[in-house]
């Protein structure tokens, strides 16, 4: 008779495994749960086969009881307003399906959640029974506020969050992209399109490490071009493309009086929108103004012209920190504790050479 009749249930089981194969279920859960110094290797082999054959699925409940883990991760984010997707732009929407992918891969799920103090992480982990959790969306004030426990393990998505090598933190650890590296190639390639009236806009009010950094790196190129410290202009705006279109037309008039002819914006889908807010105000991109973005989000080859971005790998940045975090998660000694990816310059269509007689002195 073909294993495959040993059980007409809908619902296998362990014992309908140990059934079909002539075993106790204690052999089964033995190799199931991965014990397989428990069990020979020709009756480890009959498990696996029965297993697959009759499509048996572990119970999540009965294997965190049975490991002490629930193998539940949370990505915790800034909390939004009711009916506002936790999920603000496409770089976090990046970075979270390649988290979920890789701790997919590992057997591990992901759950979403918003939370906005100490008492709300400390809420998920208790109701839910949390592995890790990787935070990502906070500046390193809000992190404070948040007063992360030592345990869970932690990974901190762009954010310092103090140290993560001494005796304070021993499971955290955290992963970013080379920011101020990012700032200097935005600030070189525009500079060396000839561009001296600049301007970089994105949430610098937000006392956020992130924009800091892309700021400071900004700055140093063009101190390195020869430019005069208020070449460097910055404007606030949140990362969305409506604000993004609400600054365009508002610098629409600059650009006409020569006081900026290149706008550096520190996401695409902030970009994306200034050139929206000048080209409805009558402007060219690139050809009266220059617009860079940051990311490479594929919001950046959809839209015209295509916009030319410094590139950092969004994807590498969700594997990165689901490593990080199984690391930590076993104990694992020389797990590492942080981890960069690389920016690059992408030139596109929507930086060109600085207007004649508008480049500025």
């Amino acid at each position: 008779m073909p294993i495959r009749e040993a059980a007409s249930v809908d619902t296998i089981t362990l014992k309908d495994v140990a059934r079909a194969v002539g075993v106790s279920v204690m052999t089964v859960s033995n190799v199931v749960n991965g014990r397989l110094d428990r069990v020979s290797p020709a009756t480890a082999a009959r498990v696996e086969r029965a297993v697959a054959e009759l499509g048996y699925v572990p119970s999540a409940a009965a294997r965190s009881l049975v490991g002490r883990r629930s193998r539940l991760v949370g990505l915790l984010l800034p909390g939004r307003p009711d009916g506002v997707s936790l999920l603000g732009s496409p770089h976090d929407v990046a970075v979270t399906g390649a988290l979920e992918a890789a701790l997919r891969g590992r057997d591990h799920h992901l759950m979403l959640r918003g939370v906005g103090s100490a008492a709300d992480v400390r809420d998920s982990v208790r109701r839910w029974g949390l592995d890790g959790v990787v935070l990502m969306g906070f500046t390193d004030a809000a992190l404070a506020g948040l007063d992360l426990p030592p345990t869970p393990a932690a990974v901190l998505v762009d954010a310092a969050g103090g140290s993560v090598d001494g005796a304070g933190a021993p499971t955290h650890a955290r992963v970013g992209s080379d920011d101020r590296a990012g700032g200097r190639l935005a600030g070189a390639h525009l500079t060396g399109l000839g561009h001296r009236r600049l301007l970089l806009c994105g949430p610098v009010d937000a006392a956020g490490r992130v924009v800091a950094e892309r700021l400071a790196g900004f700055r140093e190129a063009a101190a390195d071009a020869g430019l005069p410290a208020d070449a460097v202009r910055v404007a606030h705006a949140r990362t969305t493309y409506d604000e993004g279109v609400a600054l365009g037309a508002r610098l629409a008039a600059d650009v006409r009086a020569g006081a900026v002819t290149a706008v550096f914006a520190t996401a695409d889908v902030l970009a994306a929108g200034v050139v929206r807010g000048l080209t409805d105000a009558g402007l060219q991109v690139p050809d009266d103004v220059s617009v860079l973005g940051y990311d490479d989000a594929e919001l950046a080859r959809q839209v015209t012209p295509r916009l030319s971005t410094v590139a950092q790998d969004t994807a590498g940045k969700g594997r990165l920190a689901a490593e990080l975090l199984l690391g930590l998660m076993t104990g694992e000694d020389a797990a590492p504790r942080s981890a960069t990816v690389p920016v690059a310059l992408a030139a596109r269509e929507s930086t060109g050479p600085a207007p004649v007689g508008r480049a500025g002195g």
